[in-house]
């Protein structure tokens, strides 16, 4: 079970240990039904293995059968537990060092002390074997065979009593384990004996781990289903309790862990990031056309920024990004490193997969002849590039993988639906153009800009429609500055798989209730938020002007909500920022929550359902890492 078949010219090979009767060797060789091509045997310094020279190289198990005789150097007798570990080092890179696959290898388990006989087994266990088998054998005397004629005599009378045990498949753990891994150190051979010992307890501290590991997971079996990420069950009962706990952002420990932590972000305007500061000046300094650019001075940010004292609302907070409005990514050169910069700071924060939002129409310009496809492309080499040239160093994976939305932007006034058309269409031809997954391309679309009831989603369905029918995912700015009408017609008239910023969801509990049951992601921006509209923070009463700011209500409410930056430079704020300020935001808010929002954000993201699988394993990796 679980061992494929072996190929008619596959080479059986037979696996046996040795105490201190040397029969057993040609009594296992005999094993009905098998013509043994290699014989391996393992044993300590003192057994004579002259019957054994004699069995195989004096003709009578065959010419053409490789023998080699293995012992462990410096190991006479069982005496102590540390004598038992210093040979069972050796017999799992003995079973590596012969490079055999399990559907090769026979191991017989009735040579030896018990204690080998027990350590066989467990190897077989975990490297796998085509058949574990014990062998009974007598002459019809009160005593087993002792010399080659003895045993032969007993196999033509069928005293030998073979006790087939089955297959074992191998631990997946140790699927692709080699002897490269975990070598053997030869300290002589002679004909076909050699003498060897293991450098370190290695692979013995690796599967004690594992099986730890898997006692772990037998405790948590119960709460399985609770757990964000299933690789958490393999983790002590005591680190899983501190993840239950609930996170204190002006703790230096939970800022540490944090700022390591894995993130995935899902709501991120490239035009608001370089917007204040040194990273403002970089962006400048790069222009190709200096004397296009607009004014120098960045709108001053507010009292007690990023945590003024009263909210500014929208209008207002929009306008701190003024510096780098679409005057200045006109500049090709300025555009290139303001994405340059922004892929550095997803770096430096440990974001491992971002969609990038961005407006190629705005930055288009005629009098340098650069069309919105040339700016998009623009963006998307530049992040393209940014990925390879982080690969190297990375065992061949960009440290973060960004893929890009498409702003379609409505407006107060004026023709904005034409706009918008031309902003869908660009997403359109994108989608239809870079289809690689693995590298940087357009995945979804997002309804933005002015919200009111004059420019709910429902008005755009037609214009939709081409960006549904390319498979292209779609995220509205909803339920931010309009109430929950909004989000109920961004989910059911534009198929919105996400909802930008969704604040007034719980208006509605019916709403609430689809928006959970059909997994449609909502992309909170804690910062953001606080900054437009004014939320109590940890300490302070709520009040009927500002209300709880609903991130806890939407996780326990089972939404899959996720925790966003918004604007990197507007808000001040790098999602590490955001969520340790969510628990500013939301008392109670454990370390196990912050998984679940980055499961969340795993699950809603607008790769493919093989990328999240992907980044799923590889999420599970890196928390355990990070955590280490």
């Amino acid at each position: 079970k679980g061992v494929s078949s072996v190929s008619p010219n596959a080479p059986a090979h037979l696996f046996v240990t040795l105490g201190n009767a040397p029969a057993i060797v040609f009594e296992a060789f005999l094993l009905e039904g098998i013509r043994f091509s290699h014989v391996h045997v393992l044993t300590s310094e003192k057994p004579d293995i002259a019957p054994i020279e004699e069995f195989f190289c004096g003709g009578v198990g065959g010419s053409d059968v490789t023998v080699m005789v293995t012992r462990v150097s410096g190991f006479n007798e069982l005496r102590s537990e540390q004598d038992h570990a210093r040979f069972e080092e050796v017999m799992y890179r003995w079973f590596l060092e012969t490079r055999t696959r399990p559907e090769q290898r026979y191991v017989c388990i009735a040579g030896g002390f018990k204690t080998m006989s027990a350590a066989m087994q467990k190897a077989a266990a975990v490297l796998g074997a085509r058949e574990v088998f014990h062998v009974l054998a007598d002459d019809g005397r009160q005593r087993p065979p002792e010399t080659v004629s003895e045993v032969l005599e007993a196999h033509r009378r069928g005293r030998l009593h073979f006790i087939r045990l089955g297959p074992e498949s191998g631990w997946p753990q140790f699927r692709d384990v080699n002897a490269s891994k975990y070598p053997l150190t030869v300290v002589r051979q002679e004909g076909i004996e050699r003498w060897v010992t293991a450098p370190d307890n290695a692979f013995r501290e690796r599967l004690r781990e594992i099986v730890e590991r898997a006692h772990r997971v037998a405790e948590s079996w119960e709460a399985l289903h609770d757990l964000p990420f299933p690789d958490l069950a393999t983790w002590p009962t005591a680190d899983l309790r501190w993840l239950q706990e609930p996170l204190d952002p002006d703790r230096a420990r939970d800022r540490t862990w944090v700022r390591g932590l894995p993130k995935i972000e899902l709501h991120c305007h490239l035009g608001g990031f370089a917007t204040h500061g040194d990273l403002l000046e970089r962006v400048r300094d790069a222009a190709e056309d200096r004397a296009r650019l607009p004014k120098r001075e960045a709108p001053p940010l507010p009292e007690n920024w990023p945590q003024p004292d009263e909210p500014i609302g929208l209008e207002a907070y929009m306008q701190l990004g003024d510096a780098t409005g679409s005057t200045l990514l006109k500049d090709p050169g300025c555009l290139r490193e303001h994405c340059r910069l922004m892929y550095d700071h997803f770096c430096e924060h440990n974001v491992i997969y971002a969609e990038v939002r961005c407006s190629p129409a705005n930055y288009a310009d005629p009098d340098r002849n650069r069309s919105a496809w040339d700016v998009l492309s623009d963006i998307r080499t530049v992040f393209q590039k940014c990925m390879e040239e982080r690969r190297e160093g990375n065992g061949g994976r960009p440290p973060c993988h960004v893929n890009l939305i498409i702003i379609a932007t409505r407006r107060a006034h004026g023709d904005y639906r034409a706009a918008i058309s031309r902003h869908l269409a660009l997403a359109v031809t994108a989608a239809e153009h870079w289809r690689e997954e693995t590298e940087c391309r357009v995945v979804g679309v997002d309804l933005a800009g002015y919200e009111d009831e004059r420019t709910r989603p429902h008005y755009f369905r037609d214009e939709f429609t081409a960006v549904h029918r390319c498979g292209l995912a779609v995220t509205v700015h909803a339920g931010e500055n309009d109430d929950a009408e909004a989000i109920w017609r961004a989910v059911f008239d534009l198929n919105a798989r996400r909802i930008g910023h969704g604040l007034t969801l719980d208006q509605s509990r019916e709403l609430l209730r689809s928006v959970a049951d059909r997994g449609i992601g909502v992309e909170l921006c804690p910062y953001a938020n606080f900054q437009i509209r004014g939320y109590p923070l940890a300490g302070q009463s709520d009040d009927d002007r500002r209300g709880q700011y609903p991130l806890l209500r939407y996780l326990r409410e089972d939404v899959r909500v996720t925790v966003n930056t918004d604007n990197i430079g507007i808000s001040a704020a790098s999602l590490t920022d955001n969520l340790l300020f969510a628990a500013k935001l939301c008392p109670g808010l454990t370390r196990l929550d912050l998984l679940r929002l980055q499961r969340n954000a795993v699950e809603t993201a607008f790769a493919s359902a093989t990328a999240r699988h992907g980044l799923l394993r590889e999420y599970s990796r890196l928390i355990e890492e990070a955590w280490r």
